[in-house]
């Protein structure tokens, strides 16, 4: 299952993600839920702590999750939070992203 958000993932709707995803193992029970960050400019501190909840949720339910599609900026965030180092997240298909060294 892909969720695609879209525009700043901010303050005014933390809740809305983590009820997408916990409506959709409700409704669908997938295998696996990916959400697309391909349209995501910006998290700011309630949008990560969503992803945290939509993770912890998907886990509960034996759900695999990822971030797909994640642009460069996000990716740098979710990095710096330490969020990326145990939520799987992806760049999009052929974009090429720094390697710390």
């Amino acid at each position: 299952m892909v969720l695609a958000l879209s525009g700043a993932v901010v303050y005014q709707s933390p809740e809305q993600i983590p009820g997408a995803v916990r409506a959709a193992i409700v409704r669908w029970a997938p295998e696996a839920i990916l959400l697309d960050l391909a349209d995501v400019t910006v998290l700011d501190a309630a949008g990560i702590a969503a992803l945290l909840d939509s993770h912890r949720t998907a886990g509960w339910g034996g759900i695999s999750f990822a971030l797909i599609n994640v642009g460069s900026f996000v990716m740098a965030q979710l990095r710096e939070v330490g969020v990326a180092s145990f939520i799987r997240a992806q760049p999009p298909a052929g974009a090429h992203q720094a390697v710390d060294a």
